[in-house]
């Protein structure tokens, strides 16, 4: 046996809280699990373990030792992943969490682009507008946007997402087209519940300088995912915000018409955001590089 065993047999007792189900899946018996916790106590000098007939739960030395024996065995683990990674072509799954706001075709889009590019990478992909633990669910990624107030997660900045306001040409021949603020008034507006940007905000400097309440705007859809809003955009019914990643290509090709060319609205950060401790494999890595590219080049 090497060195590390004793250390991942306790590991699977203090996670399975039982002999027989560490031992299961370590692949040994219950009693040599019992051996090894035993000759590891007697040999720290320490008891690490509270035994009971049905079950086991760590002391408080041994849930710090415990703790220190994750953090080596991940450690260990994250090694051998970097030396048999080290020349392989990207592969196996990604498990990545997103907010709706990104639009679900958007992602779409971007998973079938990256498979056409990797075809050996496959994705479980969960939407949520709930921020989840990833370190504790085990998410190789988070796709998010806004600020990042969890220290054991790194955030990598991949885009700013820039925002546009947009209607449809059917909407614009039919009610007309707003030239400054104070007309759009007189409009109705789509409303991302869930997305910030969204909120109208972008209305906020007309009413600072004009003592408006935005309470009187016409919301005619108010609901909590972007790409409901965006086929409504689309459809003639009314004015919105979208980030350009998903106005963009229908701006260009006459589907959308841009508003308020020049108005200045203030950009956030797009971000993958990854646990700091967690080894970046040939396939994650790949996903970043691809994720700025996509972005950046539109």
């Amino acid at each position: 046996m090497s060195r590390v065993d004793p250390l991942q047999t306790f590991v699977s007792v203090v996670r399975a809280r039982n002999f027989s189900s560490a031992a299961e899946s370590l692949g040994v018996t219950p009693s040599a699990v019992s051996k090894q916790i035993s000759a590891l106590e007697e040999r720290l000098g320490v008891r690490l373990l509270n035994r009971t007939t049905r079950s086991v739960s760590p002391t408080e030395a041994g849930q710090m030792f415990y703790q220190h024996c994750e953090n080596i065995l991940d450690s260990i683990t994250e090694a051998e992943k970097l030396v048999t990674d080290f020349d392989d072509t990207p592969k196996g799954r990604l498990r990545i969490t997103a907010m709706s706001n990104f639009g679900r075709k958007e992602l779409a889009r971007i998973f079938s682009d990256f498979s056409d590019k990797y075809p050996d990478v496959s994705f479980d992909l969960h939407i949520s507008d709930r921020p989840l633990d990833i370190v504790k669910e085990g998410y190789d990624f988070a796709l998010r946007i806004g600020s990042l107030e969890d220290s054991r997660l790194i955030a990598k900045p991949v885009a700013e997402q820039r925002i546009v306001i947009c209607a449809s040409p059917a909407y614009l021949e039919r009610w007309g087209t707003p030239t400054t603020l104070e007309e759009v008034m007189s409009h109705r507006i789509l409303v991302v519940a869930n997305a910030e940007y969204a909120r109208i905000n972008w209305l906020r400097q007309f009413e600072k300088e004009n003592n408006f309440t935005l309470a009187n705007i016409e919301r005619k859809l108010t609901v909590n995912d972007i790409d409901l809003i965006y086929e409504a955009c689309l459809a003639g019914m009314g004015i919105t915000a979208l980030p350009t990643y998903v106005a963009e290509r229908h701006i260009r090709n006459g589907e959308l018409v841009r508003l308020f060319s020049d108005m200045e609205i203030p950009v956030r950060t797009i971000k993958v955001v990854f646990p700091q401790n967690r080894y970046l494999a040939n396939k994650s890595r790949a996903f970043l590089d691809f994720l700025t590219a996509y972005f950046n080049n539109g």
